[in-house]
């Protein structure tokens, strides 16, 4: 890990976090005084240049609109504990991720729809590049360091963007450390053909480079306009424990078909709900990728 290629939030937590994050294993067992969560999850949304305001404001009112959903609540209250913890990242290049979220329990309704006015508040990030790997080097940090105060029964950090791996240290070998360490990555990649940056089979990118661990998935979005709606069924299975949820969940997904291609004329496509594909033999990254170097 080359500490000149890493933001300052990751330069922070470097420090009181490298010891921890060079063991693998699950999460710890909890300090005394730590409050433990069912779940922290890291949201690490793509703001890089191919991503436009407009596709930006999408991204955050989806996540918005996805905790003040009545089963996503649900699902929250489903696990042993009835709470998680939730943390946000803006990311793009490794200079540029910025933590615009710091840890939030969320436990109810009240404390749902205080995040979700929270979210919907935060201002868009300035980004360049796509740096998956440094957003999870930033993740598992964020992850690692904050283990003293809040303690997760698992620990997901939740990516969602637009492309290819183009910055940054290599992905598989921050992919494979971050895995290792007991970090679940799960993968949102948004293949819309009227976007700019759109980038051709970055649902089996995202299932052969960016997801791993435990239970691990990709969900794939075929339009922007539908990224509030696959939010909301990914945070469901995400979250929930219940094996029923899990599955209706799922049964929802093909019902409602959200995911649809946009050209005029053309069928809905079917929901992807992907696993991770370990026989992938693509590269993992893909520097001078883009329009402009996005």
């Amino acid at each position: 890990m080359r500490t000149d290629r890493l933001s300052k939030p990751v330069k922070w937590a470097l420090a009181g976090a490298l010891l921890s994050v060079i063991a693998v294993a699950p999460a710890p067992a909890a300090p005394a005084g730590a409050t433990q969560v069912d779940m922290k999850l890291i949201l690490a949304t793509d703001v890089s240049r191919s991503i436009n305001n407009e596709e930006a404001r999408i991204q955050r009112e989806g996540i918005a609109d996805a905790f003040a959903n009545p089963d996503v609540i649900k699902s929250i209250q489903s696990g042993a504990l009835g709470r998680i913890a939730i943390a946000m990242i803006d990311w793009s290049s490794p200079d540029l991720d910025r933590v615009v979220l710091d840890w939030t329990i969320v436990k109810d309704k009240a404390s749902a729809i205080a995040l979700s006015e929270k979210i919907r508040a935060l201002p868009r990030t300035r980004g360049r590049r796509t740096s998956i790997s440094s957003v999870l080097e930033l993740g598992a940090l964020l992850l690692e360091s904050s283990d003293k105060d809040i303690v997760g029964t698992r620990r997901v950090i939740d990516v969602s963007g637009d492309g290819p791996n183009n910055d940054g240290n290599p992905l598989k070998e921050v992919h494979d450390q971050t895995v290792a360490n007991g970090i679940i990555v799960n993968g949102l990649p948004i293949m819309d053909e009227n976007a700019n940056g759109y980038f051709p089979d970055l649902d089996k990118y995202y299932q052969g480079c960016v997801v791993g661990g435990r239970g691990s998935f990709v969900v794939v979005v075929k339009s922007f306009a539908d990224f509030g709606a696959a939010m909301r069924h990914k945070l469901i299975l995400e979250i929930s424990q219940d094996e029923q949820q899990i599955k209706q969940a799922l049964n929802e997904l093909h019902a409602e078909s959200p995911f649809k291609l946009t050209a005029v004329g053309d069928a809905p496509a079917q929901p992807q709900v992907l696993r991770p594909n370990t026989a992938f033999q693509g590269s993992c990254d893909l520097n001078g990728f883009g329009f402009g170097g996005f």
